[in-house]
């Protein structure tokens, strides 16, 4: 009897202990549910066709994932990008984000956008280049028959001279070497956030002027639209100063400039008429002299004003922990903003309660979108308003890991955003000084390191539709490019299920 009596209490005490299990199951799947309600592409509606190409793109996912416990030596969504790249290029999940149709690219510094292999074997071969060596040993390259003196410490040499005198692939390799961040011990090469800073500085000084001689510049900037080509995005817009093209005979005047950049981008469209085009977002330093910023302010009215079809909108850039704050120069920009459309960069630091409440004035400013934005998850506030009034963040991932703000992407405050459905975009910056082209190593780690380890097609698709959802194309336009991009992407879907690489399961 007593055998009984304790076979009926164990199992009594099972099925008490089993509901509770149950509700407590019930309850954490609710929670879970809740939150993936909230995520960024949590809305999307795949169709069959997507979903059956979301399955297998998980399943390579998941399988890249797996290496984080059996090897984390070759796990790349933990590794400095600079280490990793040669992994994410063996990725079937890599591969699949190359073949993606990505729409635009909407943060992208036009001198920083092309290889410098590319510079090197083809800008540098025309006649006439000369290079220096400048006061923080940097090189500068410039075709000016009278050479400017750059705060060069050295004389002015003939490139295609001095290359003759010596191995030409050995001088070409440390050349390219000189504007590409890349190197296999970043721990040791750039042990600061200054140190690195002034590395990146300095390459733009190195370019800057050999890019705007004519010929050069026309080059550059068809080279430019191919490398966007060729990683499927069909549309940027490149910051850019309102430059002076030049020649042998002189300065070309600014809209002079601005109209033969527009007349390679339609030669390019015209033969290849799947891409959109480009707009320009004029980008000044932050740390210009004072007499130099009122010049810009005026400057940019009067182009926003008279040319929207190609000049959108106004930024301020430079490294925000040393250059002055966007509040010294509220009262300039408050009068322009009547005229001008903003995208500042703001909140591109690791400070909490200094350089980060530059994203206060940014929104106060009305910005359109916010460039980089890294801090932005410290202000819970600030994110609230950033949702309700839609504007979008341009989350540039490498860019926040080779600039000495994240060491693991997986730590990458764009986690936060995308988990509370930020308004969004992803974003190269300056993909040329970190040996790369387009936007598919940024997307890499925006969907392996950024994103929950569930997100997969729907959190793609919604970061590329942003793209053009966000940009500054005009309604009727914005309308167009969102059926081409519709039409890209169903094109995209088809190819892959037919992709045996692809649909190989390992």
């Amino acid at each position: 009897m007593l055998r009984v009596k304790l076979i009926i209490i164990l199992v009594l005490y099972g099925v008490i202990t089993s509901a509770i299990d149950q509700e407590y199951q019930d309850s954490r799947s609710k929670l879970i549910k809740s939150e993936n309600r909230r995520k960024l592409g949590a809305k999307l509606n795949l169709t069959e066709k997507e979903k059956q190409v979301n399955r297998t793109f998980m399943t390579h996912k998941y399988n890249e994932l797996s290496l984080a416990s059996k090897d984390p030596s070759k796990y790349a969504p933990s590794m400095h990008f600079f280490k990793a790249k040669h992994l994410i290029e063996k990725s079937a999940v890599f591969k699949f984000l190359k073949k993606m149709p990505k729409g635009g690219a909407l943060h992208l510094h036009a001198l920083a956008s092309v290889s410098p292999e590319w510079i090197i074997k083809n800008i540098t071969y025309l006649s006439g280049m000369k290079k220096c060596i400048n006061l923080a040993k940097a090189p500068v390259l410039t075709f000016r028959p009278n050479a400017e003196p750059h705060m060069c410490s050295t004389d002015y040499i003939d490139v295609n001279e001095e290359r003759k005198s010596t191995h030409a692939e050995k001088y070409d390799k440390k050349l390219a070497a000189a504007f590409n961040l890349f190197t296999p011990t970043p721990e040791k090469d750039y042990p600061s956030i200054n140190k690195v800073w002034g590395r990146f500085v300095q390459m733009f000084f190195g370019v800057w002027d050999a890019l705007h001689y004519l010929p050069a510049a026309k080059a550059f900037y068809w080279r430019l639209l191919e490398e966007l080509y060729e990683d499927n995005i069909m549309y940027a817009e490149l910051r850019v100063e309102l430059f002076r093209l030049y020649t042998e005979e002189g300065r070309l005047d600014r809209e002079q400039s601005i109209l033969q950049i527009w007349e390679i981008t339609e030669q390019f469209k015209k033969e290849h008429p799947d891409f959109l085009g480009i707009r320009l977002i004029y980008n000044v330093l932050r740390s210009s002299k004072p007499q130099e910023l009122q010049e810009y302010f005026s400057r940019a009215q009067n182009y926003t004003t008279r040319q929207p079809d190609k000049l959108v909108g106004f930024d301020l850039s430079g490294p925000e922990d040393s250059d002055p704050r966007l509040l010294k120069f509220a009262d300039d920009l408050i009068k322009l903003s009547d005229k001008t459309k903003f995208f500042f960069h703001a909140g591109e630091t690791n400070s909490y309660g200094n350089t980060d409440l530059n994203l206060v004035d940014a929104i106060l400013l009305n910005t359109t979108r916010i460039g980089l934005g890294y801090a932005l998850p410290k202000h819970p506030v600030l994110m609230k308003i950033v949702k309700k009034k839609d504007i979008a963040v341009e989350v540039c991932p490498i860019s926040n890991q080779v600039l000495h703000l994240v060491e693991d992407l997986r730590n990458h405050p764009g986690a936060i955003l995308m988990a509370n459905n930020i308004p969004m975009v992803i974003s190269n910056d300056a993909p040329a000084f970190w040996g790369v082209q387009g936007l598919s190593y940024d997307y890499y780690y925006t969907i392996m390191s950024l994103a929950s380890k569930q997100a997969g097609l729907k959190t793609l698709k919604q970061l590329v539709f942003n793209s053009i959802k966000y940009s500054a194309l005009p309604d009727q336009e914005k309308e167009m490019a969102e059926t081409k991009l519709e039409e890209k992407w169903n094109q995209f879907i088809d190819n892959m299920l037919a992709d045996p690489e692809f649909n190989t399961l390992k």
